[in-house]
């Protein structure tokens, strides 16, 4: 059921479409949406779709013509059509239960953000969609995340949203059984924009955050009481790989790169490998490789100089070979500030579970981090070391893989600490940040750890939307909290 490189969107698509009619949700000679349809549900290319559609039908599960469009061509009985939903869920039922349980410190505060700056006009056309028959209910949700999402301008959240629901809610809503928890009686998203119209926020997020939970339970249910089969294989992680298409690979070995200059396994200084080693070592092209180090030349973490290589350049020759008004440089400027933003948005729910989970020894080692950066005076890393701490320590799969991913975009904004610390920028303003954690640590008593964090978090997420502004990433401004 599953292709090889996953991570490439038309698979993800492929797999979703293939669930779908495998689950019964659509049937032998009924039509699967559009390509425009889809492209608008899934939040990608036409093309993509395209691709997608000529695998099934390449497979025998659909017929494909420019006059009829895409027509599921597979008769399944109930018995098989059963054995498809406990096969699926139980090579899959650890990972999405948590999953499940991951998306209320994930993300509902974002979703109450986003509620809180959808327009009037926004809401209207949610309550018309919630109540519009010709849309499958998965299709309803995946619309109705789109368009209170939609109002942060985050487009790597909306991404981080879209893997979850393809991971998580599109399943479990494919099956005919499950349709009741959106069903008006149970779906409390007229509440909840009632709730918007009103002002009244403390009522909208104790229904998010109730709504998330029901979803969650009635999973566990569905999981615990009907998934008899046992699996088949090894349980399926969930995974998010925030670059999914094949011409945003560039950005994918940047940051690998990135992360590997940052653990010292290219010391500044030091030359990169050649092109064709780089080439042989990633399993990429060679144009990939030229394409990633004139990206991380722009963003002045390394230099080219001909007939010697690509140079790792130390922090303080940053400032001066880095060229941020290239544009591909700035979007990646923007990568960073969106990541931030997702990481403001859930950093205290995520602290609280995460501060809740922690034994002595853990304890114990994110307390010597933090004497680390008290006595090596990088007081300004305060926040980045407990975020990293998150991506090996969260009591959730999902939660670490989100935050490793997160974290790796926050290294785009490498050059302008780099420039702050040429400019002599005062980092004295962390030490009081540094000690109040190193103190909650030292107590084993993390009482307000989470709300301090997201104070942090949101200093350092103000300061880098000044910086862009002041660069002309116009972009920036629209990043709400």
């Amino acid at each position: 059921m599953t292709l090889v490189n996953e991570n490439e969107l038309q698979q993800v698509i492929y797999n979703v479409l293939l669930m779908q009619i495998r689950f019964g949700t659509y049937h032998y000679g009924d039509h699967l949406p559009t390509l425009e349809e889809a492209s608008q549900l899934f939040l990608v290319s036409i093309d993509t779709v395209r691709a997608a559609y000529l695998s099934l039908k390449q497979e025998g599960y659909i017929s494909l013509s420019r006059s009829v469009g895409a027509v599921v061509k597979v008769l399944y009985t109930r018995q098989e059509t059963e054995q498809h939903i406990q096969d699926f869920y139980a090579l899959r039922k650890e990972s999405l239960i948590d999953v499940s349980r991951s998306m209320q410190p994930l993300f509902s505060n974002a979703l109450c953000i986003g509620f809180k700056n959808a327009s009037p006009e926004t809401l209207d056309k949610i309550l018309s969609l919630s109540s519009d028959s010709r849309f499958h209910p998965s299709h309803t949700m995946i619309r109705t995340l789109q368009y209170i999402y939609g109002s942060l301008n985050n487009d790597l959240l909306m991404r981080l949203v879209w893997r979850t629901f393809m991971s998580y809610q599109a399943p479990f809503l494919s099956i005919h059984r499950n349709i009741r928890y959106l069903e008006a009686e149970e779906n409390p998203l007229v509440n909840m924009i009632e709730l918007c119209r009103n002002q009244d926020w403390e009522a909208l997020k104790a229904a998010v955050t109730a709504y998330q939970e029901y979803l969650s339970t009635a999973l566990r249910s569905f999981c615990d009481s009907q998934i008899m089969t046992p699996p088949a294989g090894k349980q399926i992680d969930f995974h998010w790989y925030s670059y999914e298409k094949a011409s945003q690979l560039r950005y994918s070995l940047g940051m690998e790169i990135l992360i590997s200059i940052n653990r010292g396994v290219y010391p500044a200084g030091s030359f990169l490998p050649s092109l064709d080693k780089l080439s042989k070592e990633k399993h990429v092209s060679v144009s990939t490789v030229r394409r990633t180090l004139s990206l991380l030349n722009s963003i002045g973490v390394t230099k080219s100089i001909n007939g010697l290589g690509t140079r790792v350049l130390p922090q303080e020759e940053m400032a001066d070979n880095c060229d941020l008004t290239h544009p591909i440089a700035s979007r990646r400027l923007l990568d960073c500030a969106q990541g931030l933003q997702i990481i403001a948005l859930s950093c205290k729910d995520v602290a609280g579970l995460t501060a809740a989970s922690l034994d002595s020894a853990a304890l114990c080692q994110i307390g010597e981090r933090l004497d680390l950066l008290k006595h090596t005076g990088r007081y300004e890393l305060t926040a980045f070391t407990i975020l990293e701490f998150f991506t090996h320590r969260a009591p959730s799969h999902a939660i670490r893989t989100a935050y490793a991913e997160l974290l790796q975009h926050l290294m785009w904004g490498n050059p302008l600490r780099s420039m702050a610390a040429q400019a002599g920028i005062n980092t004295a303003s962390y030490l009081p940040y540094l000690e109040f954690f190193a103190g909650c640590v030292e107590k084993s008593d993390l009482t307000g750890f989470p709300e301090k964090l997201e104070e942090l978090i949101l200093f350092e997420f103000k300061l880098l939307l000044d910086k862009l502004g002041r660069l002309g990433i116009p972009e920036a401004s629209g990043l709400l909290f």
